[in-house]
């Protein structure tokens, strides 16, 4: 019996998050630095998407906000710690969480799609304002928007237009 030369592609979903003043000044470059990283690794890009700026709950090598970067990618099961340790030498890229699962087939095909697109915060709530309108309930409130000085005076308080003189 032979042994296989080669170990069949599975598909990954990873998690990039870089520093959001760097994603802001050279995002095409972060792109491509990924990509270079999943190419070394014998790795196939199969979808990404940007997500937001978000405020990080702690600082990640002195960054406050940070941008993640979805990406799906098929690779031989070897490749994965590979490129988490290319991850870890690189200067540009935070963190990465990278998860398999039988699943991800479904959810990654979904978003090729673009049956679904964005961050599981925005996912979560277009299911909720939708699952509001099938049982007619009333939408939620939206959040609330500035007010602008002129709103904000009441008339008892409002300035006179016209200002009597004062000898």
């Amino acid at each position: 019996m032979a042994l296989k030369l080669y170990e069949s592609q599975r598909l990954y979903e990873g998690m990039f998050l870089f520093d959001s003043n760097l994603a802001t000044k050279d995002w095409p470059s972060l792109e491509q630095h990924v990509q270079e990283i999943l190419l070394k690794n014998a790795a196939e890009l199969v979808y990404s998407e940007r997500w937001p700026d978000r405020k990080l709950c702690y600082d990640i090598a002195g960054a406050k906000k940070g941008t993640y970067y979805l990406t799906y990618f098929k690779a031989p099961p070897h490749a994965v710690q590979a490129l988490q340790r290319d991850v870890e030498l690189s200067e540009r890229i935070l963190r990465l969480l990278v998860l398999q699962d039988e699943e991800l087939e479904a959810e990654c095909q979904k978003r090729v799609s673009r049956e679904i697109s964005g961050s599981p915060e925005e996912i979560e709530e277009r299911r909720e304002r939708l699952r509001r309108e099938a049982e007619g309930l009333p939408p939620l409130p939206e959040a609330p928007r500035p007010v602008a000085v002129a709103e904000a005076v009441t008339p008892e308080l409002a300035i006179p237009e016209s200002i009597p003189e004062v000898k």
